[in-house]
């Protein structure tokens, strides 16, 4: 028998508690995330389910949105600072590795059918859960597959092992920053707003927009204020900079912020936030930090989370679209996108 797909039909804590069961399941995958982000999205929450002999394999939130002519499925949607999330398969560690290949192929085969037969997608984009390392069932149904990349930094070590992992020009850079009076604290709303704040103020310099809406991260901070943890970097009192991090399933992860402050200010009171944020996650128990989305793919490009000698690790994103919303895609992002940036600059100068 195979996979058959149906929607979610039970409580919130239901289904709460199967993701946080699953090895795959992540914080964004929480009912509530999933329910703010459809409201802000414009978008439409399929919270699939699969089912195999009457027992549930997995679950996948599929997000619906009409743009045009074309009918978009996204998991998650562009612009909500997501930066996975997918299909989340049940813990089937007793489970031989055919057959939990076999469930997974099945499951992943079940939702394509309903996405081409029921939702009719045109354009679909799917970011894996970074502990789902096997995209290769979306290659073999079509889909082009993309890797993208985390630090994560193993803190079971202690803190004391990881400031000297750290080189001497950044351990003394922590020191000058001290020594200039910087101080980092755990803060609230107040803290999570200046830290927003900052961020409007960096993305205007660039001549950037910040898609996601002020009033989706209030919603997320009412929601999530017991796993958010906002540190902020403070000089005679003045929030200098910050950084909106989580934690979930004893895993701190560095999720947004950091922003450059106001004023360029050596050395940056953002190593000394990443650095109090790592010995807070240490002392809450947690066993790794994740610099989300910090490694690139562009080769000789040098990545700030780096300096803090994590381990790279990766993730996948799979893709798939008709004929005509591919070349219309192509189109933006070779023609229409630089075109966007060039402008900026002249702008900017």
């Amino acid at each position: 028998m195979t996979v058959e797909i149906v929607g979610f039909q039970g409580e919130p804590g239901e289904w709460d508690t199967k993701i946080d069961e699953s090895p795959h399941g992540t914080i964004f995958h929480r009912w509530d995330w999933l329910k703010i982000t459809e409201r802000h999205t414009g978008t439409r929450l399929y919270p699939m389910m699969g089912m195999k002999d009457g027992i549930c394999i997995g679950l996948y939130p599929l997000f619906f949105q009409k743009n045009g002519l074309f009918n978009m499925v996204y998991s998650p949607p562009p612009r909500t600072a997501l930066f996975y999330l997918g299909p989340v398969l049940m813990d089937t560690e007793n489970q031989k590795q055919d057959k939990k290949e076999t469930i997974y192929v099945e499951f992943q085969n079940s939702i394509n059918e309903f996405i081409e037969k029921q939702l009719k997608g045109d354009y679909i984009l799917i970011s894996l859960s970074p502990t789902l390392l096997d995209p290769r069932p979306f290659s073999w149904s079509g889909y082009m597959v993309e890797p993208h990349y985390d630090y994560v930094a193993d803190l079971t070590c202690g803190a004391d092992v990881l400031l000297q992992m750290l080189d001497k020009k950044q351990r003394q850079n922590l020191n000058r920053a001290k020594k200039r009076g910087f101080t980092v604290e755990l803060g609230g709303r107040k803290e999570f707003d200046a830290i927003l704040d900052l961020m409007d103020i960096r993305y205007a310099q660039q001549a950037k927009i910040v898609t996601a809406s002020r009033d989706y991260f209030s919603d997320l901070y009412n929601a999530f204020q017991n796993e958010l943890k906002i540190f902020v970097a403070k000089s005679e009192g003045e929030i200098m900079t910050g950084s909106i991090d989580f934690q979930y399933k004893h895993v701190h992860y560095s999720w947004i912020g950091s922003p450059k402050p106001k004023i360029p200010i050596s050395p940056s009171p953002n190593d000394l936030v990443m650095w109090e944020s790592v010995q807070h996650a240490i002392d809450q128990g947690c066993t790794a930090y994740v610099t989300m989305s910090a490694a690139g793919n562009k080769r000789l490009h040098s990545y700030y989370a780096a300096k803090f000698n994590p381990a790279l690790k990766i993730r996948f994103s799979a893709k798939k679209t008709s004929l005509l919303a591919g070349m219309l895609e192509n189109g933006y992002t070779g023609i229409v996108k630089p075109l966007r940036g060039k402008v900026g600059q002249i702008l900017r100068r």
